[in-house]
């Protein structure tokens, strides 16, 4: 079995990248920490970063996740391969570009592009916003897939996901404590649906809402409280037909030996307790 040690970053590719930036600045309110003609790094918490803007196409897009060390990193892309799921093992260069010891990517059965890291850097330095949006970290990954079955099998038999919760097909999978990190969602499409970040407390998260309304960014399900994790949400669009949302709150699985699993019917009362309305069929 592969373990995960913990999500690490997103990697957005972008045909605008200036505007991108400008994004995750005044409306994300993340920390730039490195930028160049072709791609600009963001920080969330302790990480070195847990978003990046590169250019290229919109659909070229991937979520990194750590393995523990060398050993467990080697094992992981022979198992990849032993099921036939063939890893690419990353150039010096593309290792150099995401800030790892080793990198091997692969994709999963709808299509999104995963990579697994080794010994990824973090920093020394304070998390230093770019506006007070009261942001504690890289929360979790939503991802589109139109068989979801099939991608909750691989990261619960080959990985070491457990399932939190379901919603119809949705599954919510976790690798620690707490509810999830990885969603995938039942779609008509593949790739990334959402990016969610966690803030300190809901008053941050309803003072974020204010903000982005008066930002005129479009606010797309929230604020409202999900059933399942019992997380507070407010998700919004972004750069490119990205989701994002800001989170707080949630459950922990304090006991996996007791922990069970529950189904909630598809419908928007298990996606938002509050009666919050989407128009996203991923939502509703």
């Amino acid at each position: 079995m592969i373990t995960i040690d913990q999500l690490r970053y997103v990697r957005l590719g972008t045909r605008d990248l200036p505007a991108a930036v400008g994004f995750a600045e005044r409306v994300l309110g993340l920390q730039l920490v490195n930028r160049s003609d072709e791609a600009a790094y963001f920080r969330s918490d302790m990480r070195d970063h847990t978003l990046v803007f590169f250019r290229g196409e919109p659909t070229d897009r991937a979520v990194g996740f750590e393995i523990h060390g060398q050993p467990q990193f080697e094992a992981a892309v022979a198992e990849l391969s032993q099921n036939g799921l063939e890893a690419a093992v990353g150039t010096q260069e593309e290792c150099a570009a995401r800030k790892v010891r080793a990198l091997a990517s692969f994709r999963d059965p709808g299509g999104n592009m995963i990579e697994l890291v080794l010994r990824p850097l973090n920093s020394g330095w304070r998390y230093f916003p770019a506006r007070d949006a009261g942001i504690i970290g890289l929360q979790g990954v939503a991802l589109r897939s139109r068989n979801v079955p099939v991608c909750e099998a691989l990261w619960t038999t080959l990985f070491n996901g457990r399932v939190s919760d379901w919603v119809g097909e949705t599954a919510f999978l976790r690798f620690d404590r707490a509810h999830h990190r990885l969603a995938y969602y039942p779609s008509a499409d593949r790739g990334l649906l959402a990016i969610e970040f966690g803030v300190e407390n809901v008053d941050l998260l309803m003072q974020n809402s204010y903000f982005l309304q008066s930002a005129q960014v479009r606010i797309v399900h929230g604020p409202g409280r999900r059933p399942t994790s019992n997380q507070i949400f407010l998700t919004f669009a972004g750069p490119d037909e990205t989701l994002f949302s800001f989170v707080t709150e949630g459950d922990d699985v304090a006991n996996e030996a007791t922990h069970r699993p529950r189904q909630f019917p598809r419908s928007p009362s298990s996606f938002c307790t509050w009666g919050s309305k989407s128009d996203l069929p991923e939502f509703c």
